[in-house]
């Protein structure tokens, strides 16, 4: 039979064995599913890795270990040191991660499902469905009576599998002792946290769910989560006691893992007087006891599955605690736990994010490992033979690699050449097949240097090529709309650069073709995508107050030669740029505009048709003020873009995409090496989109917002007048201002 097993390297093996027997009190179980528990084994996967490095690389990587020696040094001496080391240092218990491994293949796994083919207990048949805990992941395994139980008929095998880390979770939320409406915090959303979300919620408490990464907390929320925090973006303190009103909650389960003892701190930050503290999860234990004696919290542990843990004569000689006496023991949680996902109160199947042969059992590891963003919870199949519960696959990156998307270009200014074409390059799903320009030296330029399969002066041999996926647009701005127009009518998915178009007439022309055609779109709105941008969007999540913010974008002076002033070829600034900032408004802000008003002119070129500068105010229905100052006035080796955003007595400053300063949000001072007004990640996100169907972040709606406002402010400075709007921008885009 096949049981998994990791070498003294952290690889996984696959590996032919013997069959088991049965030993006291149990069965032979044919496994059909295991799960994986992605802490603790990866963690036994490390460590193997951790004792395979050389003594010098040890003390590089490990900081612990470090220590360890330093304090050996002071102890014995530097010859000491040494020969503890040589002689001593594995022999003694410092913590898992310094024990030299007992042997050179170490089993794994502890939670499975499957049909019992033998058994000398009385209650159980042959092909019975029973979940197993304790036991490794093979495809045969003798399951102890007090580590078995049986699984009701409406619950797959697959489901079944998770309970031994239900047991886990259970008892994790037996110790806290929650009674309904009390405020329950789950710090930490991995595999067991989001089980603990839901069984605090059958238990009827209110659920606070923190962690970093926000995806994570977005299925919290779907799972039952009351709120989300993530610390990143959020004074977590702040935000419990202004939901709490005051309390802070009546207890709170650790479940995530940490080297580091602020986990336990922050806990203690959050929760009331008297309240409780369930560590799940592992890290240190070193707390200020000030804290904890002011608070008069309890800290508890929560071990494993429930009573009988380690107990030899419960596990393995099948002795039962009394039921009156014990009633939650490791089995009856396993039972009661399969009895809640029978009941519908409890639900895995979201966590599951693949199902993977036990032959193929080392990719699945590596998906864990590399990519706990997209993998919660992975199965292990035995029988592939048998029938088993679909599961909609989530692609590995592997897999992902494997796609290409066929790219097309019409246009190669020095936008393109210079930003997005090195990006389109070096990016490995993508391939660029064609590039249009009506410029020779461009198009040798292009062919040397970004090696497409053709050059071609036509256009249309772009749209026509049925092997193009998707058609980027860096034409000047009078003939975005046509070029988009004809793409998505030739059935091409479409990138276009700002601005939309010219003519609102047309901008809504391209909107509805997009909604026709049903193709893709996204335009260049690139701000949206740059870092500090995506933690300010997480920090005005949900916020309840209004925002004020004030958005000042001063150009170095242009020549009104420039094509850009050209009404009929670059529409004017406030078209052709200014939609970048109206874009960033709407989407910081989220909410409909219900009046502008603006002043501005040509102060800075004369005998131009357009405006070239020009303030703006604009009122939000949530009751947000925004206003926006542009012009090409600056100095010579000034910053350009200035944005700062005040909003509940909290405020955050970005300058020029390099720098953000804060103040009340738990985030702090950050600054990147270089500007970062987020091309890279526009670039990955719409190929991303176009080969995996994901939602992009700025779509032919984005657009036609943003351009709406920039029509609206020429409006209002022509007519020297304040326009009020209804919900046109979001309902009726045809609809005149009022």
């Amino acid at each position: 039979m096949k049981k998994i097993f990791i070498n003294n390297k952290g690889q996984i093996i696959v590996k032919e064995i013997k069959t088991p027997i049965i030993e006291t009190k149990g069965s032979i179980v044919k496994t059909s599913f295991a799960l994986i528990s992605s802490g603790t084994e990866l963690s036994v996967i490390e460590s193997k890795r951790f004792h395979n490095l050389p003594f010098f690389k040890k003390v590089i990587k490990s900081k612990d270990f470090r220590n360890l020696i330093y304090n050996e040094i002071k102890k014995r001496g530097i010859l000491g040191a040494i020969k503890y080391g040589k002689l001593y240092l594995f022999k003694k218990d410092h913590g898992r991660n310094f024990i030299k491994p007992s042997s050179n293949l170490t089993p794994i796994g502890y939670s499975c499902s499957g049909l019992i083919q033998k058994t000398n207990l009385e209650y159980y048949r042959v092909n019975d469905k029973v979940s197993c805990a304790g036991s490794n992941h093979a495809e045969f395994i003798y399951s102890p009576k007090n580590l078995t139980c049986k699984i009701p008929d409406n619950v797959t095998l697959e489901e079944a599998a998770f309970a031994t880390l239900g047991a886990i979770a259970l008892h994790g939320v037996h110790r806290a002792d929650i009674k309904p409406g009390e405020f329950v915090g789950v710090i930490g959303t991995g595999l067991i946290g989001l089980i603990v979300v839901q069984l605090i919620k059958a238990s009827g408490g209110i659920v606070f769910a923190f962690d970093l990464i926000n995806k994570r907390l977005n299925l919290a929320k779907v799972l039952g989560a009351d709120f989300i925090i993530n610390p990143k973006y959020l004074v977590s303190e702040r935000k419990v006691l202004e939901i709490t009103k005051e309390k802070g909650l009546d207890s709170i389960i650790i479940c995530a893992t940490s080297k580091s003892p602020r986990i336990l701190e922050d806990a203690i930050d959050l929760i009331r007087e008297r309240g409780k503290i369930v560590m799940l999860g592992g890290f240190p234990i070193e707390i200020d006891r000030r804290k904890l004696y002011f608070k008069e919290a309890d800290l508890l542990i929560s071990r494993s599955y429930g009573p009988g843990r380690y107990d030899m004569y419960y596990e393995y000689e099948g002795f039962d605690y009394p039921e009156e006496l014990v009633p939650w023991t490791e089995k009856r949680n396993m039972e009661f736990f399969l009895t809640l996902i029978s009941e519908k109160k409890i639900n895995v199947k979201p966590l599951i994010s693949d199902i993977i042969p036990v032959d193929k059992a080392n990719i699945a590891y590596e998906k864990l490992e590399n990519d706990p963003l997209n993998n919660i919870a992975i199965l292990l199949k035995f029988n592939p033979e048998e029938e088993h519960l679909k599961v909609k696959k989530i692609p590995s990156r592997a897999e992902i690699k494997k796609k290409k998307l066929k790219v097309g270009l019409i246009g190669c200014g020095s936008f393109a050449q210079s930003t997005h074409l090195p990006l389109l390059l070096s990016n490995p799903n993508c391939k660029i097949i064609g590039i249009c320009t009506e410029h020779k030296k461009t198009a040798e330029l292009c062919l040397a240097k970004f090696h497409p399969d053709y050059i071609t002066t036509k256009y249309k041999k772009i749209l026509k090529d049925p092997e193009i996926d998707i058609v980027f647009i860096y034409t000047r701005h009078n003939t975005h709309g046509k070029f988009a127009i004809e793409a998505l009518k030739a059935g091409k998915n479409v990138y276009c650069e700002k601005p939309m178009a010219l003519t609102m007439s047309q901008c809504k022309e391209v909107y509805d073709t997009v909604k026709k055609t049903g193709k893709f779109y996204s335009i260049g709105f690139n701000r949206r995508y740059s870092p500090f941008i995506q933690i300010v969007k997480e920090l005005l999540k949900n916020r309840d107050n209004p925002i004020i913010m004030n958005y000042r974008i001063a150009n170095t002076f242009i020549s009104g030669s420039h094509w850009i002033f050209d009404p009929n070829i670059g529409g004017g600034p406030i078209i052709g740029e200014f939609c970048h900032f109206t874009d960033l408004i709407l989407y910081l802000i989220d909410s409909t505009p219900i009046e502008v008003y603006a002043k501005g002119g040509n102060l800075s070129h004369k005998n131009i048709d357009v405006y070239d500068s020009c303030t703006v105010l604009i009122e939000f229905k949530n009751g947000s003020i925004a206003n926006l100052i542009y012009t090409d006035l600056n100095g010579p080796n000034m910053p350009k873009e200035r944005i700062e955003i005040f909003s509940g007595e909290s405020t955050i400053f970005i300058d020029d995409f390099k720098t953000m300063n804060t103040s009340g949000f738990d985030v702090g001072n950050l600054k990147l090496p270089a500007q970062d007004k987020g091309h890279n990640n526009q670039i990955k996100s719409v190929i991303n989109a176009v080969i995996n169907g994901n939602e992009v972040i700025a779509n032919e709606k984005d657009a036609i917002k943003a351009m709406k406002l920039c029509f609206l402010t020429i409006e209002s400075i022509k007519n020297d007048e304040s326009i009020l709007l209804s919900d046109e921008i979001q309902v009726n885009l045809n609809e005149k201002p009022k």
